[in-house]
């Protein structure tokens, strides 16, 4: 796994850098990593319980889930919530982890619900039972909760979404830099693009490169904790994620970024 630790004084120097310069370069050993994940107990437990419908099941291998958990690093008694949640199929693997004293929040925006009713949070209740669950409903740049009151943002597979839709990324990672506690952490995992395209034509393709991602989270004042790319050898970054031949296979990447333990944004 890569990791990277920025200083303040290297996040400062770094912000004069395109974002291509910031991310890391190296592609993961993607077997070791399903290997280590999966020694983990906690991973296994989460994706081994049996309140878990074959759907979602059918999903873990393609979405390689068990690296995703390892990167969520979800503990008992942590609050969560997974934004852009779609079916919950990962704020139900969260739930797992963080357990009966933890809470998982499934956010879908309304737009979204429109054009997917199996979204609303009346029909997953009637399929998700855990009580530790909860539903919310806003668009992105609605997104609100109680100031220092997550310990974990996921966003698996959309963050490219919010430009897409013609939202503000600056405004979300504004408040998702409010949400969480102090010591608090993002997890983005996402389509990669390439660097040197217009942001607007890699959103077009329902990707958003490592590096604009990473840019984008430094200068909303998080910390880079870790940077894990997902090469695929099926993909070079020029086609829509659901061209037949490229659809569950692309390059992808989780990202990790934390709040900083005093609560403030790194300048």
């Amino acid at each position: 796994m890569i990791r990277a630790r920025l200083s303040s004084s290297l996040f400062a120097a770094l912000l004069a850098l395109a974002p291509a310069a910031i991310a890391q370069e190296t592609p993961a050993d993607i077997p070791a990593l399903r290997k280590a994940a999966l020694a983990d107990p906690a991973v296994k437990a989460a994706l081994d319980d049996r309140s878990r419908g074959m759907e979602s099941r059918l999903e873990d291998d393609g979405r390689m889930a068990e690296i995703i958990l390892k990167a969520i690093d979800a503990k008992p008694g942590e609050t969560a919530i997974d934004i852009g949640s779609g079916s919950g199929y990962l704020a139900l693997l969260v739930s797992s982890m963080v357990g009966p004293k933890g809470h998982v929040d499934i956010h879908n925006t309304p737009g979204w619900i429109n054009q997917f009713p199996t979204m609303e949070p009346e029909r997953q209740q009637l399929r998700i039972k855990q009580p530790n669950i909860g539903w919310v409903t806003t668009r992105w740049t609605d997104i609100t909760g109680q100031p220092n009151s997550y310990d974990i943002v996921v966003m698996g597979q959309i963050y490219h979404d919010i430009p897409l839709e013609g939202e503000s990324i600056d405004a979300v990672n504004e408040r998702l830099f409010a949400m969480l506690k102090p010591g608090g952490r993002v997890i983005i995992e996402d389509h990669d693009a390439i660097e040197t395209m217009p942001l607007s034509q890699q959103v077009s393709l329902h990707r958003i490169s490592h590096g604009d991602v990473t840019g984008q989270m430094l200068r909303a004042g998080f910390a880079l904790k870790i940077m894990t790319l997902l090469d695929s050898p099926h993909d070079d970054r020029r086609f829509n994620v659901f061209r037949p031949g490229v659809k569950g296979r692309t390059d992808r990447y989780i990202a990790v970024f934390e709040k900083p333990a005093d609560g403030k944004p790194l300048r």
